[in-house]
């Protein structure tokens, strides 16, 4: 697209998804949507739980803490308040602290996107949000993040390319934070501007360095979207071309060319794409790690199979997950839990050692385990260009050391829109996180949150998720 074929900014796409983020209500979403985004919110506040003490969380809570201000939202699980885009900050790196959150299959990262900055507006909305007015918000939100990803084919290329990452996460949190405020379309389109904006969109390097990029960015798209919001309302301007405008619409700056302009409106508010690829992880790692560690369990665990006879594993992934293999020298020496997370060998040793793959096995000890270590040496992967699916499919093979060979393949890993986590499925997920709090959550709040989600369409006021997510 490049320069050519210049659109006004008053014609771009970003103004047909304000006006869905802004007139859509909750009868026009289909039973299936609903039930979909009841349990992906589910999903995410069990990962929130569960990062709120994971790595770099604590520090960021307290650092909110410090800076104080008006106390017009709770930083979840640990408790404090303060202003509400201080509140997004902290809530947002909490959910994706563990890297366990949702991951569509065009759309990337979605619910720990929009969720923790919906939560940290509760106490500052017009009156009482309602569990529908709160799914109603998410449910456009996330249509905004998951479109913009597909209308960039930005899943296929953002691992190769470096950018522009996962730039559509703050217009996702930005849409949502507008429905639950109330703005109108005019406004939504503007604060989604805003985001669009004031996030950089090369930020790979947040993965190819390994740091605490990959969680921390969620603080700041949280935080953004709030400030876009409240900012919109006190008559502040921004860009309207996001997609289409010249000369720095993203469609303009993406040095690809199978980038497909039309996702971003066809059948807007009554095909709902969300819904079309939402996957929940069953581990917490990269997605792209997931069918290369289902397939190794099913192969140890389904042929009864001591791991230290293993002499070799074999495995081919999408061009996307290269990833988590490349550059070799750092993924088969990863000495770090965002090393660790987004190492494929790592995660397949530990998933032949272990069973499987979470929080327990992202501490340092168990990272820099020799036996680990060796197993990882002996796993070796390709990537196949042709593989279409980025995410799921991945063949495993292991040969061990008396040359008996087994190959198995996942077609779809639990929690895939194909393989779905139902609510039994998620309340265990929840359990499990729960220990990793920061601070512990009774069960019995546990319990209230999970019945919550699933009658959320009946709750009066969503401040009460806030109490439940607190000690």
């Amino acid at each position: 697209m490049k320069h050519e074929n210049p659109v006004l900014p008053e014609h771009d796409p970003a103004g047909a998804l304000a006006r869905m983020v802004a007139d859509t209500r909750y009868e026009d979403l289909p039973a299936g949507v609903i039930d979909l985004a009841k349990r992906a919110i589910l999903d995410t506040l069990a990962v929130t739980i569960a990062g709120s003490g994971w790595e770099v969380s604590p520090a960021i809570a307290a650092q909110v803490a410090e800076w104080g201000g008006a106390p017009q939202a709770t930083v979840l699980v640990h408790g404090h308040k303060v202003p509400a885009p201080m509140a997004a900050f902290a809530n947002g790196v909490m959910a994706r602290a563990i890297d366990m959150g949702d991951v569509h299959e065009t759309g990337g990262h979605v619910t720990e996107w929009n969720v923790p900055a919906m939560l940290s507006v509760l106490g500052i909305a017009a009156g009482p949000v309602s569990g529908r007015d709160f799914l109603t918000a998410y449910v456009t939100g996330a249509e905004v993040g998951v479109r913009a990803s597909a209308a960039l084919n930005l899943v296929r290329y953002h691992t190769t390319w470096g950018m522009p990452g996962e730039w559509n996460g703050p217009l996702c949190a930005a849409a949502s934070v507008a429905h639950i405020l109330g703005l109108n379309a005019d406004e939504t389109w503007n604060a989604m501007g805003m985001a669009y904006t004031v996030h950089g969109m090369s930020e790979y390097n947040k993965y190819s360095e390994g740091t605490q990029m990959a969680r921390v960015q969620h603080s700041f798209a949280g935080d953004t979207a709030v400030k876009a919001a409240l900012l919109t309302r006190r008559g502040v301007t921004a860009p309207r071309g996001i997609f289409q405008g010249v000369p720095s619409g993203i469609l303009r700056h993406v040095a690809w060319d199978d980038v497909r302009p039309e996702l971003l409106t066809d059948d807007l508010g009554t095909r709902w794409q969300l819904a079309e690829g939402l996957s929940m992880k069953p581990y917490s790692a990269c997605k792209f790690t997931h069918s290369f560690i289902a397939s190794t369990v099913a192969i140890i665990q389904g042929q009864g199979l001591d791991w230290r006879d293993i002499d070799r594993i074999d495995c081919v992934g999408s061009n996307s997950a290269r990833m988590t293999f490349e550059p070799a020298a750092a993924k088969w020496n990863p000495r770090s839990v965002p090393e660790a997370m987004f190492s494929a060998p790592y995660t397949i040793a530990t998933a032949a050692i272990s069973g499987g793959f979470f929080l327990q096995d992202l501490h340092v000890d168990r990272i820099m385990d020799e036996e680990r270590r060796a197993l990882m040496q002996r796993v070796h992967i390709m990537a196949d260009p042709a593989h279409a699916d980025q995410f799921e499919g991945f063949p495993v093979t292991i040969t061990l050391t008396d040359g008996r060979r087994f190959t198995h393949v996942t077609p779809y890993v639990k929690g895939h829109s194909r393989n779905p986590m139902d609510w039994d499925d998620l309340a265990d997920k929840l359990g499990r996180c729960a220990p990793f709090a920061a601070v512990a959550l009774p069960q019995s709040k546990l319990d209230k949150l999970v019945a919550l989600c699933r009658a959320m369409e009946e709750v009066e006021d969503m401040r009460d998720v806030l109490t439940l997510m607190t000690a």
